[in-house]
């Protein structure tokens, strides 16, 4: 009888080692894309929140601006759905593709105005909605800011004797409630 040659090193890797690392490797990628997701979701509410703020303090500033207008006049909301009667500065027009020089307006009519700009998008009014150069040709400050979850106004102006309060308000981008979750920002003007 021959003696049975014992082997006594491992001369490869099995198939079973190798199914083992890919498994490893695979959920070390997908956590990775998990955490790659969740930096971007919390970039774009970095993003939202920045242009909150720069909406908020505008329409703040505006309103120290204008000393003469009352806090009614800035508490009523605007119909978004149309431009506003006046417009109190110059703006481009891009359906005619020219400058158009702004009305002199009233110190109410100035503060009406200042409302549109910071709640109202140009793409939203009739007048811009239909002709699509002139809806991607005029921004506001709200464009750039994501809608409110249902039911929420995206910017309220609310008086309480002479201080207004100022809140913009758009749903979370990495919110995990299917309904959405609301972030605000807020400034208070005493007037």
């Amino acid at each position: 009888m021959r003696p049975v040659d014992k082997v006594s090193n491992q001369a490869g890797i099995s198939l079973i080692e190798v199914l083992i690392a890919l498994l490893i490797f695979a959920v070390g990628l997908l956590g990775f894309a998990a955490l790659q997701l969740s930096a971007l979701q919390s970039s774009g509410d970095s993003n939202q929140r920045t242009q909150a703020t720069w909406v908020v303090q505008d329409l703040a500033e505006r309103i120290r601006a204008n000393q003469e207008a009352g806090t009614s006049d800035y508490t009523a909301a605007p119909n978004c759905s149309n431009l506003p009667a006046q417009r109190c500065s110059d703006y481009y027009d891009p359906i005619t593709g020219a400058k158009v020089n702004g009305t002199n307006c009233s110190a109410a009519q100035m503060a009406a105005y200042d409302r549109w700009e910071a709640q109202c998008s140009y793409s939203g009014t009739t007048a811009y909605g239909a002709n699509a150069t002139a809806a991607s040709g005029r921004y506001t400050s709200r464009d750039f800011l994501g809608l409110a979850a249902s039911g929420t106004q995206p910017l309220a102006v609310v008086a309480s004797g002479t201080q207004l309060s100022i809140t913009a308000t758009w749903q979370s981008k990495a919110s995990k409630d299917p309904a959405g979750e609301n972030l605000t920002s807020s400034a208070q003007v005493q007037r």
